[in-house]
């Protein structure tokens, strides 16, 4: 039964419990006044000599008065045990801080001179803390840092040599908090001051990071890495640090205490040099990931690495000269790079972790995804480098190695890594490959837990700086902030999608709906949900996904102003969905941030598209190819060359992919929608079909219908239409075609309602005024007889986009449905002209003016199947 009166003191709750004892929130009836009480726990309480120290060291604790130091009031002898009287203070502890994140540079500037000053006032009066650590600094309101539990590690000790300073318990096991002591300390050997500012190092490291320097996965683990590794330097994983904060921190961590600030007097005059405002640090706090454990080092690097064993000195002075020329030659290069703007940066093709030992098991296929998207954001966050994704991995494709993913993503390296997975933890390598020779640049080797796949986030993004050491980080870089268990069903999803494209996409978003609910400051969670739900508006044309993909997107750029990619998926929302001005303002302001980036102008070019301006995209695109001619940029190129007419440099471009890329599924796919617009309908029906085989999607089942609907096989066309149109119920397109398919079988009653259907799902559309969208509406009531309204429609579609050759085919088909042949041979000139290939007149919607002599001159015999 827990105490409710412990003399004059009314215990109100428990406030939390540790090694030593349990604290309750009480109240002092006498001076009416809110204090803290802590039971100390009973071992030893027979012993009078260790109560009598106990008590005589506890008011020599009591003596301390500082502002930031919780005092003791009272010490009470009861049946039970001792109690300490302690200030009561409103606030957190530093510990529940961190949860939400690091503390900023201006945070942890007040936070140092806060405990220092603790500190100093402390071993004035010949008293150690033994234990200092985030859980025993608590926040107050006021802003303030307040140290808990001076000396109370110390005085709890069993009798001790003649110094007083033994760490050792009764049982022979450390007093102390392994993360957190030095490496003395951990040793059993006699301490002095400097102890206690080695563990305000850790302190700061982890306030700073929000990793912890040493912490391993076991204590003997953890115990190893204080006494013989050197932590990854401070501004290494919190680049806004200032470097003389950082340097301080390294001091305070040295492992020869003779290295360390001889006292906290000096370790305070060093911080006052530090240029950085100090700030107030927020109390509040809201649930958050938990503090990482630092990444460790197995391997070895081709660079000199700071997460080396500790050899007793600290690094050499020439090891800090070739640094500091390695910082100057970056610091030089960044600057040229700047001057002479645009420079085209380092093209790093991200190649898809391989999987040794392991293998097969659903945690380290995890772990694989994790460590891609972490090789993407780790190099994404550097200056100069165009970080390549490797795109998602097709059904039985096997990675390709390191030479072909340079041709494919024309690459100037490539960065591989791999995994070998123990039951609980996975050995991680990366490599850095050079793109012109293949050979290896630098290797980086650590390992991770399999427990929490955000250390992979960590650890990469600290051994990629190294990797990549003459490259700066981005400002506007944005960190991983999510719950361990929502980055692991982030990273399920991401991989369903990838892999599988489910036509269903309900699951995946209630899903990302869940994770982003409890991790809210999740960027990815949020920008893949937005991508999703614009995916499904584009197959359904359900407005809602529309909106819900806009909000999620505004979510994005509000949580990271500085980041371009909800900028990047803005764009790529609004363009398809016709809000060309929103299209237009995303860009500009990428332009703005990144100027000359090679994206950024691909980009410029699909607007001036949808725009209408023919030449000028075609120009920007082969521009943004030129610069950059890797596989997608080119399939881009020859998919806008047919879009605009641009038949034969399409079909050159795609036959110089197939020589280069044999056997790749997206040539294919644009081959054979090649062969179907301007090409044979046969050749293009046996690609169709070889892909629905291996993939049947809607766009795949979509075009095979259709090409079977131009070579006269209306039952299989309606067969394949109607499996597209299941798998997008509100896609206007999808409808049309299977209403022509059901009008050409003579299934006049169920054509003429799938006809009224689409105009139903038209009229619902968010984007009316898209070219497709107003030509497959009047195809529609030209269908159901409505000519004048179909005229007026189809000739918006013209303006909307005048250079199509899509439009002046569909425009044409229009005329002819409505009767009106000179129009009809007007457009049908203008689809010629732009590529249409003249196969598409063979279909029996021309047959109302088959009879015209101008007509005769543009059909030619039906093709052979």
């Amino acid at each position: 039964m827990e105490p409710r009166r412990v003399g004059p003191y009314r215990l109100e709750r428990k406030l939390g419990a540790g090694g030593m004892g349990v604290v309750y929130a009480a109240w002092d009836e006498r001076l009416e006044r809110r204090v803290a009480l802590k039971q100390i726990r009973p071992e030893g309480a027979d012993d009078p000599r260790r109560r009598e120290r106990f008590r005589r060291e506890a008011r020599a604790v009591a003596r301390l008065d500082h502002p930031t130091i919780v005092r003791i009031h009272d010490l009470l002898d009861t049946p039970e045990g001792d109690w300490l009287v302690l200030q009561y203070v409103e606030g957190v502890t530093l510990a529940e801080r961190l949860l939400q994140g690091p503390l900023s540079p201006g945070q942890v500037i007040s936070l140092a001179r806060d405990v220092l000053g603790a500190l100093e006032a402390a071993h004035a009066q010949g008293l150690l803390h033994r234990d200092l650590k985030a859980e025993n600094v608590i926040l107050a309101a006021s802003g303030h840092a307040m140290v808990l539990d001076f000396g109370l590690a110390k005085l709890y000790a069993p009798d001790t040599p003649a110094d007083g300073a033994s760490v050792l318990s009764a049982s022979g096991g450390l007093i102390g908090t392994y993360r957190s002591m030095s490496p003395e300390q951990a040793n059993g050997l006699p301490l002095d001051p400097r102890s206690d500012l080695f563990s305000l190092g850790v302190l700061l490291y982890e306030a700073a990071t929000g990793v912890s320097p040493f912490r391993g996965r076991t204590a003997v683990e953890t115990l190893t890495q204080v006494c013989s590794h050197l932590q990854a330097p401070l501004y290494e994983l919190a680049p806004d640090v200032p470097r003389p904060l950082s340097e301080l921190v390294d001091a305070l961590l040295q492992k020869d205490l003779e290295r360390r600030p001889a006292s906290a007097a000096e370790a305070l005059d060093r911080l006052e040099a530090v240029d950085g405002p100090a700030s107030e640090i927020p109390t509040q706090i809201e649930p958050a990931p938990p503090l990482l454990p630092a990444p460790t080092v197995t391997g070895v690097s081709e660079r000199t690495v700071s997460a080396t064993p500790y050899r007793g000195h600290r690094p050499s002075r020439l090891l800090w000269l070739v640094v500091a020329l390695a910082l100057v030659a970056a610091g030089g290069s960044f600057l040229a790079w700047r001057l002479l703007s645009p420079r085209p940066p380092l093209y790093v093709a991200v190649a898809r972790p391989e999987i040794g030992l392991g293998a097969g098991r659903e945690e380290v296929a995890l772990a694989a995804a994790a460590l891609q998207a972490a090789a993407l954001r780790g190099l994404s966050s550097l200056e100069g480098i165009a970080a390549l994704p490797p795109g998602a991995p097709q059904a039985g494709e096997t990675a390709p190695s390191p030479r072909r993913l340079v041709r494919l993503m024309a690459a100037d390296e490539v960065l591989a890594s791999s995994l070998e997975c123990q039951p609980r933890q996975c050995l991680a390598v990366l490599r850095r490959i050079r793109g012109t020779d293949g050979r290896v640049l630098d290797v980086q080797t650590f390992e991770v837990p399999l427990d929490d796949l955000r250390l992979l986030d960590t650890a990469t993004a600290t051994y990629l700086k190294r990797g990549y050491g003459g490259f700066e980080p981005r400002a506007e870089a944005s960190r991983l902030r999510v719950r361990a268990e929502d980055y692991e069903s982030f990273l399920r999803v991401q991989r369903t999608w990838e892999e599988e494209r489910p036509s269903d996409l309900a699951p995946l978003l209630a899903e990302l709906d869940r994770i982003r609910a409890g991790s809210p400051l999740f960027l990815d969670a949020l920008l893949l949900e937005a991508r999703l739900s614009f995916r499904r508006f584009y197959d359904t044309r359900d407005a809602g996904d529309l909106d819900r993909s806009l909000a999620l997107i505004s979510q994005a750029r509000a949580l990271a102003p500085g980041d371009p990619l909800p900028l990047v998926t803005l764009f790529s929302v609004a363009l398809p969905a016709g809000r060309l001005e929103e299209a237009e303002a995303a860009l500009r302001e990428l332009e703005e941030r990144q100027p000359g980036d090679v994206w950024t102008l691909q980009r410029r070019a699909f607007l001036s598209e949808q725009k209408g301006d023919r030449r000028q995209a075609l120009d920007q695109l082969r521009a943004a190819v030129d610069r950059h001619p890797s596989l997608e940029f080119s399939l881009n190129l020859a998919n806008m060359e047919m879009r605009l007419g641009e038949i034969a440099a399409a079909r050159r471009g795609l036959e110089d992919l197939l020589r280069r890329f044999p056997g790749n599924p997206g040539v294919e796919k644009l081959l054979a929608q090649l062969e179907l617009e301007a090409g044979s309908p046969a050749r293009a029906a046996e690609l169709y079909s070889d892909l629905v085989s291996r993939r049947p999607g809607f766009a795949e089942l979509s075009n095979l219908g259709v090409t079977q609907l131009l070579l006269g096989r209306y039952g299989d066309s309606a067969a394949s239409l109607r499996r597209a149109a299941a798998l997008a119920p509100k896609n206007a397109s999808a409808v049309l075609n299977l209403a022509d398919a059901e009008a050409l079988q003579g299934r006049r009653t169920e054509a003429e309602a799938l006809y009224r259907q689409v105009l139903g799902l038209v009229a619902q559309d968010p984007a009316p005024g898209f070219w497709q969208t107003l030509s497959i509406k009047a195809q529609a009531q030209a269908h159901l007889g409505q000519a004048p309204e179909a005229a007026a429609t189809i000739q918006q579609a013209v303006v909307a986009a005048p250079d199509n050759g899509q439009v002046a085919f569909e425009a044409s088909l229009v005329y002819a449905l409505i009767g009106d042949s000179a129009s009809a041979l007007a457009s049908a000139g203008r689809a010629l002209d732009r590529g249409y290939d003249r196969r598409w007149f063979r279909l029996p919607w021309f047959d109302s003016i088959r009879k015209n002599p101008a007509f005769r001159r543009i059909e030619i015999p039906a093709p052979a199947s």
